[in-house]
């Protein structure tokens, strides 16, 4: 089951680099947010070689991509004071902070609108039921928020 009012899940990106695996790392995308400063690398759900040839072929324009950004919260709280974030501005994602846009009870996760929105499955200890929408949450993501393009 999932709350609230249909709520867009999309995040519309730019694709700036497609970043091959290491021993360390799966393949990843960095990609940044229109209109902010934020540079993120997400790993990669799909077809890498399909996007490093959409970047071959772009010229000097941006290649932008609509998907869907998810990660796993460490532990959440309800946050009093500051607005939607996610830090580090460059990098992977380690601290979010942002709006319940919605909630899926049987996938225990919640919807975050940060600077884009994303699907956050959270620890088993803290049920996805007891945020509502509107709640503003602050936690810790594991390594390694993907990102999923669409068609």
């Amino acid at each position: 089951m999932t709350t609230a009012a249909t709520v867009s899940a999309t995040a519309r990106v730019e694709l700036q680099e497609v970043l091959p695996a290491s021993a360390n790392a799966p393949v990843r995308v960095r990609v940044t947010v229109p209109g902010t400063a934020y540079r993120l690398d997400l790993a990669l759900v799909g077809d890498a070689a399909a996007l490093q040839q959409r970047l071959a072929a772009r010229g000097a324009g941006a290649v932008r991509l609509s998907g869907t950004v998810r990660g796993r919260a460490l532990r959440a709280w309800h946050a009093t004071a500051g607005g939607c974030f996610i830090e580090p501005v460059w990098g992977m994602p380690r601290i979010v902070q942002g709006r319940v846009l919605a909630i899926d009870i049987n996938a225990n996760a919640v919807l975050i609108d940060l600077a884009v929105p994303a699907w956050v499955e959270m620890e088993a200890s803290q049920p996805a039921g007891q945020w509502q929408t509107g709640d503003m949450l602050n936690f810790y993501v594991e390594s390694g928020m993907t990102f999923t393009p669409t068609a």
